[in-house]
């Protein structure tokens, strides 16, 4: 596997953080590799569409808390 900079990455862990309006979420120890040129993290893109699954979970409930409206729909499902 190689960075866009062109530098090997190399296996590691790593956080992932993401803050919208009404919630923060850390997730610690992911599996990440690391590029020993520039330093840039970066996950494989099952783990990507994975956290992005997880914070579009949390803020459709999060909303729902929020504004006291039910967030699930037939089209959910």
């Amino acid at each position: 596997m190689e960075c866009s900079c062109g530098g090997n990455l190399i296996d590691g862990k790593s956080s992932y953080r993401a803050s919208k309006d009404n919630f923060c979420f850390i997730v610690e120890n992911i599996k990440a590799y690391q590029c020993v040129k520039c330093g840039k993290i970066l996950f494989s893109e099952e783990t990507v569409n994975k956290i992005k699954k997880m914070v579009n979970k949390i803020e459709k409930e999060i909303n729902e808390i929020v504004t006291g409206t039910p967030s699930i729909h037939i089209y959910d499902y």
